[in-house]
């Protein structure tokens, strides 16, 4: 009996070492995942303040560009000589052979059995160039072709969220709009 209880002593103290062996891993264990935690944490803040950084970069890359909508399309195209001409035409800018554009084009592929046009994206050259040409875009109400700055992507949805806000404010007679 005395050797019985012996071993069951013997195997209570080995159970009772891996016990404390296994605290100890999983002491070891909770720390690690909090350290694995507290890095996930400060990579998806880093990768955040990155999208947003890189959402600024190419808004500023697009700060001198319009879309044009609507525009009649043609094979051999030239959309510089097409922009100059609308300009001129239909905003009434007698000076519109002057305006620099640095490169336009159609956005896409060209969708076969598509009537609609696909919009021309172009960059100009002088900043001003492109405020006078969108506070002009007015005078296209009711041609069906439309002039808007161009946004990246995340920008654009924003925009689109704060749209009906904005339509509030301006029935409640404030002077909104979405900067």
């Amino acid at each position: 009996m005395e050797q019985e209880l012996k071993e069951v002593k013997e195997s209570l103290e080995y159970a009772y070492a891996e016990v404390e062996t296994l605290k100890k891993e999983n002491a070891g264990l909770k720390k690690s995942d909090s350290e694995t935690k507290e890095r996930l944490a400060k990579v998806e803040e880093q990768n955040s303040a990155l999208n947003s950084r890189v959402i600024d970069l190419q808004a500023r890359s697009m700060r001198d560009n319009l879309m044009f909508y609507n525009l009649p399309e043609r094979e051999d195209e030239n959309t510089n000589n097409l922009i100059h001409n609308l300009l001129q035409e239909q905003l009434g800018i007698s000076d519109a052979k002057t305006i620099k554009i640095d490169r336009s084009h159609r956005i896409g592929r060209r969708t076969p059995g598509s009537r609609r046009p696909r919009a021309i994206v172009a960059k100009f050259n002088f900043y001003p160039d492109k405020e006078r040409i969108l506070a002009n875009a007015r005078r296209l109400k009711g041609t069906g072709i439309a002039i808007s700055e161009q946004f990246p992507e995340e920008i654009v949805k924003l925009r689109k969220r704060l749209l009906p806000e904005m339509k509030k404010a301006r029935e409640d007679v404030y002077h909104a709009y979405i900067n």
